[in-house]
Formats: C-alpha cells, sequence, structure tokens
C-alpha cells in the first residue's frame, strides 16, 4: 500500500512538472504579448528550479500574474508554497487550482491538486483570535491581510512567527507577535482597547494660552514687588532700619534678614515680570496673526499616545 501510495504522488508530481503554463487557454490566431512574457517566465523558471527554488518560485508568480489563467503555473506556484512551507498558501492553491482542474475537465490536474491537498490538509496550523471588547469598525489584521469579523474564529495561518493587529476608531491600536507550527491550532485573546489621548493646538490656541499665562506672570511679579516693598517698609517702621546721610538703608540684626528677603522679592519680580511680559506681548502677536479657524478637508493637527506590549511611542497626525 506505501509503494502504490508513493506512486500515486510520484504521477501527480510529475502531472504538475509537465503542465503547460498556458494550459486551460485555446490557441490564438496571434500570440498574445502576455502569455509570450508568462510562457518566458515559466521556462526560466523551469530552469532555475534545481539550483535555485526562491528565484524560480518568483519567477512562477511572476507568470501567473502575465497569465492568471494558467493552471498548469497555477498548480507550480502551489508546489512552491508546498516546498517553502507555506503550508496555508498552498492548500489554497492546490485549492484553486482543484475547482479549476474539474470544472475544466483535466484528471490529471484534479489528481494532482487532490493528492497534494489530502497530504497537506492536516499541517495547516489555525489561528483563533478572540476580542475581549466588541467595538464598532474594529479592524483585525494578520500581517498585511485584514480578517474579516465572521473569520476570526478559524484563520488558516502559514508556520512561522505573524503580527496581530487589532485597531478601532479613537482607540490605540493593539499588536501582537504569535507563533505557530504545522498543525497547531493557537488562540489569541486581544485584550479592551485603551482610549487614544488626544492633545489638539493650533496657532491661534497657543497664542491665546502664551497670552494668558504671561499676563499671569506679569500679574504675579507685581505682586511679589508690592509684597517685597512691604516687608522693607514694615522693617523701617518698626526702627529696624533706617536710611543714613547718603541715601542708603541699614538695618539691625533684626531687620536685615527681612530686608535681604525683601530685596530677593524683589529681583524675582523684575526677571519673573519681564518674562510675563514678554510671552504676554508674543502670544498677543501670535494670536492676533493667527486664523480664526482651522481650514482644511483634513482632521485637525493631534498627536496620539501609541503604547503596545512591545513599544512606546508619539504618533502626530494632520498638518500645522
Amino acid at each position: 500500500m506505501r509503494v502504490a501510495r508513493w506512486l500515486e504522488l510520484a504521477v501527480a508530481a510529475a502531472a504538475i512538472a509537465a503542465a503547460h503554463p498556458a494550459g486551460a487557454n485555446p490557441p490564438a490566431a496571434r500570440p498574445d504579448p502576455q502569455i509570450q512574457k508568462a510562457d518566458q517566465l515559466f521556462a526560466e523558471a523551469k530552469a532555475l528550479e534545481a539550483s535555485d527554488l526562491a528565484a524560480a518560485c518568483q519567477k512562477f508568480v511572476e507568470s501567473l500574474h502575465y497569465n492568471p489563467a494558467a493552471l498548469g503555473t497555477l498548480l507550480n506556484v502551489a508546489l512552491c508554497d508546498e516546498r517553502l512551507g507555506h503550508i496555508a498558501s498552498a492548500v489554497a492553491r492546490f485549492t484553486e487550482a482543484r475547482d479549476r482542474a474539474r470544472e475544466q475537465g483535466l484528471p490529471e490536474h484534479l489528481r494532482a491538486a487532490e493528492d497534494h491537498l489530502a497530504t497537506l490538509t492536516p499541517q495547516v496550523p489555525h489561528l483563533a483570535v478572540r476580542l475581549t471588547q466588541q467595538l464598532p469598525d474594529t479592524k483585525v489584521l494578520v500581517d498585511d491581510h485584514v480578517i474579516g469579523p465572521d473569520k476570526l474564529g478559524d484563520i488558516p495561518i502559514d508556520p512561522g512567527s505573524h503580527t496581530v493587529t487589532v485597531s478601532a476608531p479613537d482607540r490605540l491600536p493593539h499588536r501582537a507577535t504569535v507563533v505557530i507550527a504545522a498543525s497547531e491550532h493557537q488562540v489569541i485573546v486581544i485584550p479592551a482597547l485603551v482610549r487614544s489621548v488626544t492633545v489638539t493646538s493650533s496657532w491661534r490656541k497657543i497664542g491665546q494660552i502664551s497670552t494668558v499665562v504671561g499676563g499671569a506672570a506679569f500679574g504675579t511679579s507685581i505682586g511679589l514687588a508690592f509684597y517685597g516693598r512691604h516687608v522693607f517698609q514694615q522693617q523701617k517702621d518698626q526702627g529696624h532700619c533706617i536710611t543714613n546721610s547718603r541715601g542708603g538703608t541699614s538695618c539691625d540684626v533684626i531687620g536685615q534678614p527681612k530686608a535681604d528677603k525683601a530685596r530677593t522679592y524683589g529681583n524675582v519680580a523684575t526677571v519673573v515680570g519681564g518674562l510675563g511680559l514678554a510671552v504676554a506681548a508674543a502670544g498677543a502677536v501670535v494670536w492676533y496673526l493667527a486664523p480664526h479657524s482651522f481650514q482644511s478637508a483634513d482632521a485637525p493637527p493631534h498627536v496620539a499616545l501609541d503604547v503596545a506590549g512591545d513599544h512606546v511611542g508619539v504618533v502626530a497626525l494632520g498638518r500645522f
């Protein structure tokens, strides 16, 4: 029985190897440039098959692109996927080849596809994605492939490492890496997506904020200046500080520390007042010159915090 089975697979492989790239196409009166290019790539692929499988497989894929109806090329691409370990991809292509061979009445191609499907189907890994929270417009990607909501419970996938990305409006995307082996069934649970942190800004708002902050700083400086003057005047009223004949001030041991404190308040008030006045003036200019509304067909500019299990980042979106 094993010898008979081996002979069957050998015959199936021979059918794939002998398959002409344009198998399903009737002969045309004039050569089609697309078909000619497909045939050329197919011949180059067959020549490379023994020495450089990866390069040969790439040419088979290119040939199928130029002539998608070529069932023989489709079988060879499926065989490439099998040899390269892309089991789920191979099963998908062999399934397509089987269905087309059945429709076109090509028994050798049909038998070849069915034999490979019988061997490969049990080896296909399956991934299930479970969402902790069901949100509207949730998008699930496995690598670069969008997975529909009805397919999340059973995703045939090639063995190896894959990235699962789940996103939804106004939420931070969640990314996870899964490593899956042949014939393995694996479940990945996606936690609830965190709400995005968005900070909106515009030049007009920046101007408004700067003006208010600068004005507040200038007001604070005036308060500090008056308080420092009050402390110093209090020491004079209490006789701890007096004005000497040269116009200077002399203080005793009680009044001197408080007089120094009053001078510190005055110096801080001068610095804070100057900075506050400058910021307020700059903010007022920006506020005055900035447009009153954001004129754009795009969304307003914003900055979003992007946090995932393997990275933390900040994403800037829009035009500033």
